[in-house]
């Protein structure tokens, strides 16, 4: 693909990078009250960080006041002298990010951490500024997909990546092991403070990348609808305004509604993008928080397909609470999840003579289908533990530049930008749009999926699931029927209680049957 702008692997203007090496442990000496350890550290990280409904379980004022406390002192072992940590934090917009966010910061000030908060960031705006600005470590408090109930904690490494096993169980410990109320003192001088501004870095880097590709002269700009599910994408709307022709904003619930187009301005006029901003939630409007995820966004994309078959776009993105993933809607109105991305941006990518390896790192959930399509066009698909950790993980060892989930969680590395970001994948897929002069549906034509189900049983613990007999011996009996023709995955959800187990084969009634009996089997041992 031809692009005459690239900054994805270049120090951004006006940052300053600051390396921090995890490694160290915490430098003795700092006094603290000390409680008796529990006999076993519970888990409170899972695969995407912690997660829980705000104000319960993990998420209690007294564990995140202890988080914040145990992150700072373990940031603070890497320092030297009176030079204090400075933390990146931003949130999602919904009804707990001021609770989640400031109990936080009163653990990490407390601890002598600078602690900088620009307020509503999408998770991959936090990576990227932590990877690339002065940060020791960032956090998005957000709870992704999950409904407005819930919140988590994400915390990010100076890569902008997720901390790794070994530095969560430290932390686990630490809490588990230090009160809440313990002494609090200012051993660096003073404690640290809290600062109140935003910069625009992400912004910059995205319009760099993208604004030479879209003010490509197109005689007629594609019409594209951005779905932010009333999410922390709402806040990029500036940045997609510096790509676009014009913008309208609008919803899609209860009805599609859209006002008048905001022309930009007059140096976007030949621009290739006609965007339509729905779902969008206001940091200064509390009415709308308590609506991110419901019925919109990339786990409903249903009503995005409708606004786009209504508008008659060539294009719909549903973003997830949080940002860091996408689903994508055709100019038909059919939805195109992550194994859709994956296939379009492998052959691009083969094409450009980029794709390292002609390899494709995803998950056991990828569908057979995608598996299939890699091999017709002589490339590899590696599947990994499901997790986007797991994906970055591999395509870091195998120095693979291309990997993500079904669920549209994406991670596309050959520009240095190896963080999962839905608007940067979005913008990737509507660059090849754009460059081929192919509608959605024309690139998504050589992947035919398998029959493909997923049931999701609510569960009130997670015992290893080789002790569920039922379970077991369902699964055994699944996998006989399936053969070679079909293949069952049972697993924990790492951010839910729940478990998934999804089926897939060539035979849409047997799929079926086996899910619903290995279904009946969770539920009689977990329901």
């Amino acid at each position: 693909m031809a692009k005459t702008s690239k900054t994805g692997s270049k120090k951004t203007k006006g940052v300053t990078s600051k390396k921090t090496v995890i490694a160290r442990p915490r430098k003795p000496g700092k006094p603290a009250a000390r409680i008796e350890p529990p006999k076993s550290i519970p888990r409170l990280f899972g695969t995407d960080g912690i997660r829980a409904v705000a104000g319960e379980d993990a998420l209690t004022p007294g564990n995140i006041l202890r988080l914040g406390r145990a992150l700072g002192r373990y940031l603070c072992g890497f320092t030297k002298g009176n030079e204090r940590p400075t933390v990146l934090l931003g949130v999602d917009p919904r009804p707990s990010a001021d609770f989640v966010g400031t109990t936080l910061c009163a653990g990490l000030i407390a601890e002598c951490c600078d602690v900088h908060w620009p307020g509503m960031m999408s998770t991959p705006e936090v990576a990227f500024c932590t990877k690339h600005g002065p940060f020791a470590a960032g956090i998005a408090v957000t709870a992704s997909h999950n409904p407005a109930s819930d919140n988590g904690i994400k915390i990010l490494a100076k890569d902008g990546g997720k901390l790794p096993d070994v530095v969560e169980r430290e932390l686990e410990r630490a809490m588990a092991q230090d009160g809440a109320s313990s002494h609090a003192q200012p051993t660096k001088g003073r404690f640290g403070w809290l600062q109140l501004s935003r910069e625009r870095h992400y912004e910059e880097f995205i319009a760099g990348t993208f604004r030479a590709s879209f003010a490509n002269l197109a005689k007629k700009p594609l019409r594209v609808v951005f779905d932010c599910a009333f999410g922390a994408r709402s806040i990029d709307l500036q940045v997609v305004s510096r790509l676009a022709k014009s913008v309208t904003m609008g919803r899609t619930t209860p009805q599609l509604r859209t006002g008048m187009p905001m022309n930009t301005s007059g140096e976007n006029a030949k621009n290739a993008l006609d965007i339509f901003y729905l779902n969008t939630a206001s940091p200064s409007n509390p009415d709308t928080h308590h609506m991110i995820n419901a019925g919109v966004g990339s786990l409903h994309p249903q009503s995005c397909a409708s606004a786009v078959k209504e508008l008659q776009a060539d294009l719909g993105v549903c973003f997830d609470g949080d940002g860091d993933r996408c689903i994508l809607v055709d100019e038909k109105g059919e939805i195109r999840d992550g194994d859709f991305m994956l296939a379009i941006l492998a052959r691009d990518l083969k094409e450009a003579g980029k794709l390292s390896g002609n390899t494709v790192v995803s998950t056991s959930m990828a569908n057979f289908g995608l598996e299939s399509a890699l091999r017709d066009n002589g490339i590899k698909l590696v599947r990994t533990e499901v997790g986007d950790r797991f994906v970055r993980e591999a395509m870091k060892s195998g120095n693979f530049v291309l990997g993500g989930e079904q669920s549209g969680h994406i991670i596309i590395a050959d520009e240095k930008h190896d963080i999962g970001d839905g608007l940067y994948t979005a913008l990737r897929v509507i660059e090849i749009m754009l460059d081929s002069g192919k509608r959605l549906s024309e690139l998504c034509a050589g992947l035919t999926k398998y029959p493909q189900t997923i049931r999701n049983v609510r569960v009130s613990h997670k015992p290893e699931l080789t002790s569920l007999r039922h379970v077991v011996e369902a699964r055994r009996e699944a996998e006989k029927k399936l053969g070679n023709n079909g293949r069952i995955v049972v697993r924990y959800s790492g951010t839910e209680p729940l478990l998934r187990i999804m089926v897939e084969g060539r035979d849409d009634t047997l799929v079926k049957s086996v899910a619903d009996t290995v279904e009946s089997a969770a539920k009689k041992e977990l329901g």
